[in-house]
């Protein structure tokens, strides 16, 4: 036994969910990117450990934020050893 809704010959009987699978659909997809990004982008996560030990000092120079409305170059956070 399928659950009502689940099958398109009853999400054509029961119109008010397809705005509901709609939302949820779009928020899982923008979830997945926004979690892509950071796995990609961000400067604490490195994928090559090995090859680039310090992978957080290409960012001195770069911006990392999500949205940045300065054109300045920024200043880097990290401690200089």
């Amino acid at each position: 036994m399928v659950m009502p809704g689940m099958t398109l010959e009853s999400l054509k009987k029961h119109k008010s969910l397809i705005p509901l699978f709609l939302c949820l659909g779009i928020g899982m997809a923008g979830a997945g990117f926004y979690l892509t990004r950071l796995a990609m982008k961000s400067p604490e996560v490195t994928w090559h450990p090995k090859k680039n030990q310090e992978p957080w000092e290409a960012y001195k120079e770069k911006t990392y934020k999500f949205y940045s409305t300065s054109s300045e170059p920024p200043v880097s956070p990290a401690p200089k050893y």
